[in-house]
């Protein structure tokens, strides 16, 4: 896949989650029913996000440190924040009793050879990310979990940088293409089947080799002295201390 557009990553996406669906869920454990209305359970929502934030790590993680795109200096610090950034996410998941399903992933061909090809994977990875965390933020917020809710939207709001800035890379204009985050999942778990191709290694034009998620440590190594700004999650009892 020396090439790929969003749009036909979304449909081959579609089509390769259809007929992988099943073996998927039984492999990872998660049960559900297209289309139904019942909300997930907040830990079928922890475990989700805890996998998409390891496969989101593992992704910046490689295209810094085994593909062959050179990055300029502005682009480089942009992709340590977002390496960073993502770990601490996955961070915080963990704290709180989440379990990725798998540390596995699978990419595809020729992803961290060139811009054109990281910016449309990762415009269609992150996308997925910013509806599961809508998702999500819905999800706490009928679960009276306001402040979980709060966190879910910070963290939206990151992944939406993210978006905007990888599409900037791929040359898309303009790079900030919406007024409101495209809410495309009602459950965190409708993000199933886009996820799917990174999950399994089904999906035709995929590699066949998973990518291992790298350890904190070894992400940590890379990002060495932070450069983001420090700001607690709203679950934090010190966020609205004096308020």
């Amino acid at each position: 896949m020396s090439t790929i557009s969003r749009r036909n990553f979304l449909k081959g996406s579609a089509i390769v989650a259809g007929a992988a669906a099943v073996g998927f869920h039984g492999v990872f454990g998660v049960r559900r029913v297209f289309g139904q209305m019942k909300d997930d359970d907040l830990q079928t929502v922890l475990n989700l996000a805890a996998t998409a934030e390891t496969l989101a790590t593992t992704h910046y993680y490689t295209a810094l440190t085994k593909g062959g795109i050179m990055f300029g200096d502005f682009e480089k610090a942009y992709m340590v924040a977002a390496l960073e950034a993502e770990q601490i996410h996955l961070d915080y998941l963990n704290a709180n009793g989440a379990q990725a399903l798998t540390g596995e992933f699978y990419f595809p061909q020729g992803v961290f050879d060139n811009k054109a090809t990281l910016a449309a994977v990762t415009e269609v990875a992150e996308n997925a990310f910013i509806g599961a965390y809508l998702a999500a933020t819905r999800i706490f917020a009928a679960a009276d979990q306001p402040l979980l809710a709060m966190v879910a939207a910070q963290v939206a709001g990151v992944e939406a940088q993210h978006l905007s800035f990888m599409r900037g890379i791929g040359g898309q204009t303009p790079p900030n293409n919406v007024a409101l985050l495209e809410p495309i999942f009602y459950n965190v778990s409708d993000a199933v089947p886009t996820l799917t191709p990174f999950l399994d290694g089904k999906a035709e034009g995929f590699e066949s080799m998973a990518v291992a998620y790298p350890g904190r440590d070894k992400v940590m190594e890379v990002v060495g002295m932070s450069a983001l700004k420090p700001v607690l999650p709203a679950t934090d009892p010190d966020v609205f201390k004096g308020m």
